[in-house]
């Protein structure tokens, strides 16, 4: 018997010949040797493009740092947001996270779950200095930085050029050329522009909310106590957009998922949506190309005029891990190389992100989208911020993206929904 368990054990040890065979111990192992976990979430996962190049990265990161693990809780679309809040809320905090400048993070920072970065950026100066210089105005909120830069961010109309070419409809520059776009697609059985009722459904909105009201009036959608005009009678031109017949007849159901498909597909012709839409069509994809949203005529931007900023590649250390020695070295690590050259090359080359990190090089990659997309923004003579980011974003989607449909289907007015949202601005406290 003993002979057998020897032969047992010599074969199973020499199959296995590659295998580390560590000795038995009772001694727990020193608490020097144990892993570091790191909670992480962004926007950029499930089907969001930069979601495998973010965990090459991630993967990078931990081989380089055997003490280190991340934890990768990203969430792709809405559902991002609902945990991001939902866990700071609860004490679940994320020790790194990605988010975009505007209303969300400033109530983080404010609440003070957000890690005052300043000192360690000043301590690094050359990490300091790959970031584009202008750019830190857009993560310092009282003189005091607590957010990277790393993701450009910009929306535009989408169109698949083909079927503008095989309906001999011409594309718009105009308000009313766009008009005169949705008539022509129509009569060819074609939905004009893939639209739907979620918060992402809202860059056809904010597009038409930054055409009319320009820079200065979108970074204030209250004057005085009274919404911002732009803000009202862009749902009006959303309104006669609808009665057009220019969205999807389910318009209202469908997910966002869906609706990005319907212009993939080919089913939409036009679609509004931001740079990160591109890394969704290869390199040499000849049938899609993108437009300045269309100029609107008694609107205060010119034809070039776009919705610029930084998305979800903005990322941020939470106050609880920055508390935490340990965590906080950790952190910093992570964050290093989350927006370190080498890791803003990945997403530059596999996703073609614009980036606010040696940007000279990498915002000089191949492709015909890439080539319009520089000629967009060299040509743009005034870059406004999302409008959704100078609403509160709870009001913004309870209100606003909630209550939309109502104004489409004509029972409720624009005016009655901006009435709601600024009740709840006097009840919040942020008039």
């Amino acid at each position: 018997m003993c002979l057998i368990v020897a032969v047992l054990v010599t074969t199973l040890v020499s199959c296995n010949s590659d295998v580390r065979i560590k000795p038995v111990t009772l001694e727990s192992e020193p608490e020097s040797s144990k892993k570091i976990s790191l909670r992480f979430i962004s926007s950029w996962g499930g089907v969001d493009t930069k979601s495998d190049p973010l965990q090459q990265v991630l993967n990078g990161f931990m081989e380089d740092n055997s003490d280190i693990e991340v934890i990768n809780e990203s969430m792709y679309g809405e559902d991002f947001l609902h945990k991001l809040k939902t866990d700071f809320a609860s004490g679940y905090n994320p020790d790194v996270f990605g988010l975009w400048p505007g209303s969300d993070i400033r109530s983080l920072v404010e609440a003070g779950k957000v890690a005052d970065i300043t000192y360690l950026l000043d301590e690094d100066k050359d990490w300091k200095d790959t970031f584009g210089e202008s750019e830190w105005q857009f993560t310092t909120y009282s003189d005091k930085i607590y957010g990277l830069p790393l993701e450009i961010i910009y929306e535009c109309l989408f169109i698949n050029r083909d079927m503008f070419v095989h309906h001999n409809v011409k594309v718009p520059r105009t308000y009313g050329d766009l008009k005169q776009a949705v008539v022509d697609f129509r009569k060819k059985g074609v939905i004009p522009i893939a639209y739907n009722s979620t918060a992402e459904g809202t860059y056809l909105y904010q597009n038409i909310v930054a055409r009319l009201g320009g820079r200065e009036n979108v970074e204030n959608p209250f004057i005085n106590g009274v919404p911002n005009s732009c803000y009202v009678e862009a749902m009006d031109y959303v309104k006669e957009l609808y009665q057009m017949e220019a969205f999807p007849s389910n318009a209202f159901k469908i997910s966002s998922r869906e609706r990005d498909d319907l212009f993939i597909n080919k089913k939409a012709a036009m679609i509004v949506q931001g740079s990160w839409f591109i890394g969704r069509f290869k390199d040499g994809d000849t049938t899609v190309d993108i437009v300045p949203f269309p100029y609107i005529r008694g609107g205060v931007t010119s034809e070039s005029a776009l919705i610029y900023g930084f998305g979800c590649g903005t990322f941020h250390m939470s106050r609880s891990a920055f508390n935490d020695e340990v965590r906080r070295d950790a952190s910093v690590k992570l964050l290093k190389a989350l927006t370190s050259k080498e890791s803003a090359e990945v997403f530059a080359k596999r996703t073609g992100m614009l980036s606010n990190v040696d940007s000279e090089r990498l915002n000089t990659y191949r492709g015909r989208l890439r080539v319009n997309e520089k000629s967009l923004l060299n040509a743009a003579d005034e870059l406004i911020g999302p409008p959704d980011s100078f609403v509160d974003r709870s009001i913004w989607e309870r209100i606003i993206v909630e209550e939309f449909p109502y104004v489409l289907a004509g029972e409720k007015t624009p005016e009655q929904v901006w009435e709601n949202v600024r009740q709840e601005y006097i009840i919040k406290g942020l008039e």
